[in-house]
């Protein structure tokens, strides 16, 4: 018969709490702030692009679509800004 405190007889959470799993980490520590998730329509030749970007202009091999579209959004937010506003 088992002993209570070798693990055997634990609750399922039980283990789980004391070894700190379970809990969802980012796929990349790069990514920390997610505040909600939504989802958008692209062209085919968007998807193509990004695609092309991830393979050839980024060095990490764990780089996700989230953060190059980020960090898109980022640059063009800021170069927007940088022209006054919604000039095209």
């Amino acid at each position: 018969m088992a002993n209570k405190n070798e693990g055997a007889s634990k609750g399922l959470f039980a283990g789980i709490k004391e070894t700190g799993k379970g809990e969802k980490e980012p796929k990349n520590e790069a990514v920390k702030e997610v505040t909600s998730k939504r989802s958008y329509v692209l062209k085919n030749s968007t998807i193509k692009k990004l695609q092309e970007l991830k393979v050839f202009d980024y060095t990490d091999p764990n780089i996700t679509y989230n953060e190059i579209v980020d960090e898109a959004i980022c640059l063009l937010y800021e170069t927007k800004k940088e022209q006054g506003g919604n000039k095209k």
